[in-house]
């Protein structure tokens, strides 16, 4: 017995059957083990403050090939007690086997740390990591320098570079990729082209993440036209677009106001992958839809504070805004007579002036005094309460109705003449020009007097197209139209486009066509081929036979 006690107890119980009995139930480990079960095991051991059976795990993932991931060191918390095994831990691991085992334990601690944002803690490693010659690279200070960046630190960015150039670690494009993206996201060109000249210096070539930094600072800066030409370039160059490239463009063009261009982006990059459609039209809808519920918002708010400003008017109280009935009343009157004077057409800036001084000058007046932008709203405002009371049943409780109605009413707008417009043109021979409606000299233009004084030029009237005279030119009605005929040009381009891809799939078809036809010739080639030379076999094996039988 004396000769038992003096045996080492590693050589009756091997290390191994040790693990093996703490952490599976079966008393051996999995014919197919994966990454996540050995995370599991390796976080149960460092709760246990197990270091030895932790650098056994983690020298036997490496060889069943379950490498470490994220979750690896997942019992390293925020807390002192914690941290305190990180000194054991990092001289445990220096005893791991020799390659990517190693090395592969130290950068996974790192990204634990730097995730943490310990960055004192994650440099300490790096330090051992020099010390003891345990394969520092570039890729170990890639977590580090996204939590400087991200963090704005930038000149303890650039001062990990620098340091890294004295252990002679070489900065790669990633590393330089995390400096440009963080100057790009706040608009620093100047740092910007700082990096990319730093970038020429040690012959680094640009990546997809690169063009995506750069296509982020030209949006963050408002320059829709320069992300697309890095855009093309980008694609020029043969680099696959990110996401992230595309949700740029699409952001910076939402974010200018350019609804129906970012619309038409994301249909031009539709339809090449299932997960960029998924991402774009996704966002895309959601951010129209934000910006709808924020205008409906808004909407609501003006018109709960219209109702409460013309309940605070009648009382001599209220937002300066607002419009009693009166004040109402005398603007339609004021706007009414010279809507009609000008042939229901569109008020000039002056006439408004005048309008807003009639309304002004009532015999209660106004307080505060009304300005001719303010008219202009409440007409607009007064058109579309027009609108919608139209096409409630009759009769109308509404008391602007009536008077409305009879200037913007569908008989008002029936009964206006078409106005004579007088042109000036130079005197030259008379062209035809196919599309327009406008009359020869012997149809319906007529002169209006003689010629000028110098002679230059004559005077010819022509009379308005009378599909014309139904369009409202106001504001809202200008956006309206300008709105309308973009959406008529992307259908257009749309339709282009479309004949365009239907004209390649047709070519591609014919292509494929020929080549099938070209591929089934050459295969009947190549049959016939074999069939002679098995007929010439045949023919060729009686004659051997028979000598056979000779001899």
């Amino acid at each position: 017995m004396s000769l038992l006690r003096k045996l080492p107890t590693k050589s009756l119980i091997p290390q191994s059957v040790l693990v093996t009995r703490l952490f599976t139930k079966s008393g051996a480990f999995p014919d197919e083990p994966t990454s996540a079960y050995y995370d599991d095991l390796v976080n149960a051991a460092g709760h246990e403050r197990d270091l030895e059976t932790v650098r056994y795990l983690l020298n036997k993932r490496a060889r069943d090939c379950c490498f470490n991931t994220a979750n690896t060191f997942n019992f390293i918390t925020n807390t002192d007690n914690s941290l305190s095994v990180l000194n054991d831990l990092c001289r445990t691991l220096g005893r791991l086997d020799k390659g990517f085992p190693r090395k592969s334990a130290y950068d996974t601690l790192i990204a634990r740390l730097c995730k943490l944002k310990k960055i004192d803690e994650a440099l300490r490693v790096v330090d051992i990591m020099a010390e003891g010659g345990f394969g520092l690279s570039a890729i170990t200070f890639h977590p580090i320098l996204s939590v400087l960046t991200r963090g704005k630190r930038m000149e303890e960015a650039w001062r990990l570079m620098e340091v890294m150039t004295e252990i002679r670690v070489s900065p790669d494009l990633t590393a330089y990729n995390y400096l440009l993206t963080a100057y790009c996201f706040k608009g620093n060109l100047t740092a910007t082209s700082g990096v990319l000249k730093k970038m020429e210096e040690e012959k680094l070539g640009a990546d997809a993440r690169t063009y995506d930094a750069l296509v982020l600072g030209a949006c963050r800066a408002g320059r829709v036209e320069e992300a697309f030409v890095l855009l093309r370039r980008m694609v020029d160059d043969g680099q696959s677009v990110l996401y992230s490239t595309y949700a740029h463009v699409m952001g910076a063009l939402l974010r200018l106001g350019y609804y129906a261009q970012a619309v038409k982006f994301v249909m031009v990059c539709g339809g090449r992958d299932i997960k960029l459609d998924t991402e774009l039209f996704g966002s895309l809808g959601s951010k129209l839809i934000g910006l709808e519920s924020n205008a409906a918002r808004e909407m609501e708010l003006r018109g709960s504070h219209n109702v409460r400003g013309t309940h605070a008017a009648t009382t001599g109280g209220g937002r300066e805004d607002c419009w009693s009935e009166g004040a109402t009343g005398t603007l339609i009157e004021a706007w009414g007579d010279r809507y009609v004077r000008l042939n229901r057409g569109h008020l000039r800036q002056k006439d408004w002036k005048e309008v807003a001084e009639s309304v002004n000058s009532r015999e209660n007046g106004v307080k505060p005094k009304k300005t001719d932008i303010q008219c202009k709203n409440r007409i607009d405002t007064l058109k579309k309460k027009y609108k919608i009371e139209k096409a409630k049943p009759p009769p109308s409780k509404w008391p602007f109705y009536y008077r409305l109605d009879s200037l913007i009413g569908n008989d008002a707008v029936s009964s206006k003449k078409p106005a004579n417009i007088t042109l000036r043109v130079k005197s030259k021979p008379r062209t035809s020009f196919v599309g327009r409606s406008v009359s020869t000299e012997n149809d319906n233009l007529s002169s209006d007097g003689e010629a000028d004084d110098d002679g230059d030029d004559d005077e010819i009237v022509v009379k308005k197209v009378h599909r014309m005279e139904d369009v409202d030119l106001s504001d809202g009605a200008a956006c309206r139209e300008l709105a309308r005929a973009i959406l008529k040009f992307g259908e257009i381009y749309e339709r282009i486009e479309s004949a365009k891809q239907k004209q390649m799939m047709e070519l591609e078809k014919e292509r494929l066509e020929f080549i099938k036809d070209v591929e089934c010739e050459r295969m009947n080639m190549f049959m016939g081929a074999q069939l002679e030379i098995q007929k010439s076999k045949r023919k060729q094996r009686p004659a051997g036979s028979g000598k056979k039988s000779q001899s």
